[in-house]
């Protein structure tokens, strides 16, 4: 193969390159740091470690993050990396939703049941001799 296709070859995939990972990376970056710039008290935001909340007040690089009903928490700006409203989807578990009792029936399906004698252990009923 004669030089100057090894070397078109070589542009060819460093530009592939730049196209796959780089151009999106830089432009998703572009988009937090936006983000971050247009930040306003009442949104509803993700941190980067994946904690919901609520924007309480704005300071210059920090933001503070109503978590829970009275908890804020105060976190730098960076660390603000997307709107709830922009998440397709539901990622918040539904509350609604019994885990381990049915709901409709009263029975407990949880591993701490007790046994059928009312003694209140935990495990299978013993076999009487």
């Amino acid at each position: 193969m004669p030089a100057y296709a090894q070397l078109l070859v070589i542009v060819a995939a460093m530009i592939g390159f730049w196209a796959i990972v780089m151009r999106p990376a830089r432009n998703q970056q572009k988009r937090v740091e936006q983000l971050q710039n247009e930040l306003e008290v009442g949104q509803e935001v993700v941190l980067s470690a994946g904690i919901f909340g609520t924007v309480r007040a704005l300071n210059e690089g920090r933001v503070e993050l109503e978590v829970a009903p009275g908890t804020v928490l105060t976190v730098a700006r960076q660390v603000v990396v997307r709107r709830v409203s922009d998440i397709d989807g539901s990622t918040a578990p539904d509350r609604d939703t019994p885990s381990d009792t049915d709901a409709e029936t009263g029975t407990d399906t949880g591993p701490d049941r007790t046994t059928s004698d009312g003694s209140g252990e935990s495990g299978p009923t013993k076999a009487e001799d």
